[in-house]
């Protein structure tokens, strides 16, 4: 089965104001999900916005998903994130230890 990914965003910090302009924002706490099956590998991070420019700035009321994942997108990289993931999950399908409870116990740790 392949993995499919999602971004999501957690939240955003905003400078309530800055140079003129209003709820400006800062920082970009993202989460990014990989699943393949039953099997899941995240990560999350942030992403520090630079200045405000009022030629391209949208008030925060009107930003939407697509316009902020883009952002993030553009800052981190997603191929290094999707390989890391990929990782943890194959660690999770084949891990290289198992726990195994002692022997005279009787019973194997789930």
């Amino acid at each position: 089965m392949a993995i499919t990914y999602n971004l999501a965003i957690r939240e955003m910090e905003t400078a309530p104001v800055e140079g003129g302009l209003e709820n400006v924002v800062k920082l970009i706490h993202w989460m990014y999900v990989g699943e393949d099956g039953d099997y899941i590998g995240d990560a999350h991070g942030a992403v520090e916005m630079g200045e405000a420019s009022s030629d391209s700035f949208t008030a925060f009321d009107d930003l939407t998903e697509e316009q902020v994942v883009a952002w993030v997108e553009s800052m981190i990289n997603l191929e290094k994130i999707q390989s890391d993931i990929a990782a943890r999950i194959e660690l999770q399908k084949n891990p290289p230890t198992i726990v195994k409870s002692n022997p005279w116990d009787g019973e194997e740790k789930p």
